[in-house]
């Protein structure tokens, strides 16, 4: 694809500012382990490329090595971000220990997030002590950030037992604290990987590894249930948690396209983000927020484009029935395109696209950055 700028890069919740490591924790299931050895060195922020993007959500240093195992780096690009004023939530989602992160101050929507395995295994590079121990520290430090815990992957017969699930949930009810959660994402490299090693990373009976997350619905049930009895407000994707946290108008993600899917019905936010979807058609968008030429339109029963190209492992019946008011383009975009715009906008996108964490160049009014293709 031409014209895109690979300057930037983003993950499909955040814009993403940091470097990779030669080191991490070694939790086998990660994603990230195809990419041990590669360099990546994004430092460019996100204001420099475009002053919309000040409002980007931003996750730093999220690549291979966890963000407290560089955590000089770390801290100097929290101190950039907070140069440039920057607005948006700035997340950092840890395995390490937390006692080593400064306790000062940031002029900056800062998070931080504690991961965990739910249960000590060799599979996961952490254990329930530092996890416990991080929460704990929260509780001793002058500034006092927000916080959340993310308990990911939970995969087939390893960690989705109520053992695991009360672990969790016991913590997360005792600093309260939202959780978000997840299944195991299985792409090609990360299961040749595993397959190479042995490793007893399977999917779910009836399902297959894909970009979806499967959890089955009874695994849900029985982990939401747990959350009730222990009045944790918890979350099937990020974006929601974080923009529950952070107070925003609405999942900047728009998830509520997909209100089924996502189970919005039992979420927190449903209220937020129905009203915010249902007057989105009388909201007008400053006139260079989107940097090519884009209708409006409102569409029932759209089909979302991964649907149509049947690269969707297993579509829903939201898939098929996106309704509302939609942003619609000619442009063939970039899926980093497609996540810039439901950032900036709220609305979800009708257009053709291609797989990329890269934008187009449309979007750099910077003009003074080198752009490489």
């Amino acid at each position: 694809m031409e014209n895109i700028t690979n300057i930037a890069t983003f993950a499909k919740s955040f814009y993403l500012l940091g470097d990779t490591l030669d080191h991490c924790y070694d939790c086998k299931y990660c994603r990230l382990n195809g990419e041990k050895g590669e360099e990546k060195h994004y430092h460019v922020l996100p204001s420099d490329i475009n002053p919309h993007f000040t409002y980007l959500p931003v996750a730093v240093n999220l690549f291979y090595g966890d963000p407290l195992l560089q955590i000089d780096n770390t801290v100097s690009l929290l101190h950039e971000l907070e140069r440039v004023h920057h607005k948006g939530p700035v997340i950092i989602i840890t395995k390490g220990d937390f006692s080593k992160f400064p306790d000062i101050p940031f002029d900056l929507d800062l998070h931080i997030a504690f991961s965990t395995f739910g249960v000590d295994s060799y599979l996961d590079g952490n254990n329930l002590k530092r996890f416990t121990s991080n929460l704990e520290i929260t509780k001793k430090r002058k500034y006092n950030y927000k916080y959340s815990i993310e308990f990911r992957p939970i995969i087939y017969n390893v960690n989705d037992t109520y053992e695991a699930f009360n672990n969790v949930l016991s913590q997360a009810s005792l600093y309260n604290l939202p959780v978000g959660y997840s299944g195991l994402q299985g792409k090609k490299e990360s299961v040749a990987i595993w397959e190479r090693e042995g490793l007893p990373l399977k999917p779910y009976p009836g399902y297959t590894f894909g970009h979806k997350k499967i959890i089955p619905k009874k695994i849900e049930e029985l982990f939401e249930r747990l959350a009730k009895a222990y009045k944790v407000t918890v979350f099937r994707k990020t974006s929601c948690l974080i923009s529950y946290v952070h107070d925003l108008p609405k999942d900047y993600n728009a998830h509520y396209y997909r209100p089924t899917e996502v189970g919005c019905d039992g979420c927190v936010m449903k209220g937020r983000c129905m009203s915010y979807k249902e007057h989105l058609g009388e909201k007008t968008l400053s006139k260079d927020l989107i940097p090519f030429p884009y209708d409006i339109i409102n569409k029932e029963n759209h089909v979302c484009i991964l649907k149509k190209k049947g690269i969707c492992e297993f579509p829903t019946p939201d898939c098929e029935h996106i309704s509302g008011s939609i942003i619609h383009t000619d442009k063939l975009l970039t899926t980093s395109d497609v996540r810039v715009i439901k950032w900036l906008t709220g609305y979800t996108v009708d257009a053709d696209f291609q797989e990329s964490p890269y934008i187009s160049e449309d979007w750099v009014t910077n003009k003074t950055l080198m752009k490489r293709r």
